[in-house]
């Protein structure tokens, strides 16, 4: 693990605590006590704001080193971060970290392609199955053309300690009438215990840079929700009919 990560996940070089230190930058650090205040609800000063990296062994030990919950309770645990606890997902410590930081999920989940974890390729089509009720030999069909290179229309995973907690797959249609408008992000869904950490956004950005590395771009999908996507890039693009549905539904495009 790079020992500038925080055990709650945040990267300690892009932190303004530490940034406010390395440039001796006092009314950084009186900002940033001010906003630590308001996130944490207790009283922060900006002398306990000089910060050498949670994880670091320097001589500063302002509010990171000497009064962080989170880092006492990681270090009482013994753990190299909050990602090896297995009480992350019910964790009030970390929960408004990762709601305002929600990059740090990224150093705490473990996000990944099906390509890089081939062997969970019928745990993850029974867990789509699960949450979705779309037969499980549909995702298997496109998950095996997927790890056989004949496709490269992705599935793309988020594991804690293993398990499966999100997920999305990219297809031709997600059972619409557009045809003309391919490839689709399908099965978004993450586990309502590690909801609101950034896992679906960092999810969809994987599967859009990776689609635009291989040359495709744009990407669709549909969805009933509003204002959701749009925070991740994505924006309204038309109504169109679901295969069998009675109402139409909306379209967002990824440019």
């Amino acid at each position: 693990m790079n020992s500038w990560i925080a055990y709650c996940g945040l990267d300690c070089q892009h932190c303004q605590a530490h940034i406010a230190t390395v440039r001796g930058d006092t009314a950084l650090m009186r900002q940033v006590a001010e906003s630590w205040s308001k996130l944490n609800g207790v009283p922060i000063t900006p002398d306990m704001i000089p910060c050498d990296g949670c994880r670091m062994d320097g001589k500063k030990t302002p509010y990171c080193q000497s009064l962080c919950p989170i880092r006492q309770c990681a270090m009482e645990k013994g753990l190299d971060t909050c990602g090896d606890c297995h009480d992350m997902a019910a964790c009030q410590k970390l929960s408004p970290i990762l709601l305002h930081s929600p990059e740090a999920s990224g150093n705490l989940y473990r996000f990944v392609t099906l390509r890089d974890v081939p062997d969970i390729m019928d745990a993850a089509a029974d867990w789509f199955h699960s949450k979705w009720g779309v037969p499980k030999s549909a995702y298997l069909a496109c998950m095996r053309a997927y790890l056989n290179r004949e496709t490269e229309y992705g599935w793309y995973l988020c594991l804690c300690h293993g398990t499966i907690v999100g997920g999305l797959g990219v297809i031709d249609n997600d059972f619409h009438d557009r045809k003309d408008l391919t490839p689709n992000v399908c099965a978004v869904y993450t586990e309502e215990a590690h909801r609101r950490r950034g896992i679906a956004g960092h999810l969809l950005h994987m599967a859009v840079e990776d689609m635009r590395s291989k040359g495709i771009s744009p990407v669709y999908l549909v969805t009933d929700h509003t204002g959701f996507y749009e925070r991740y890039g994505w924006e309204f693009l038309c109504m169109v009919q679901g295969d069998g549905e009675e109402e139409m539904t909306r379209m967002y495009i990824h440019r």
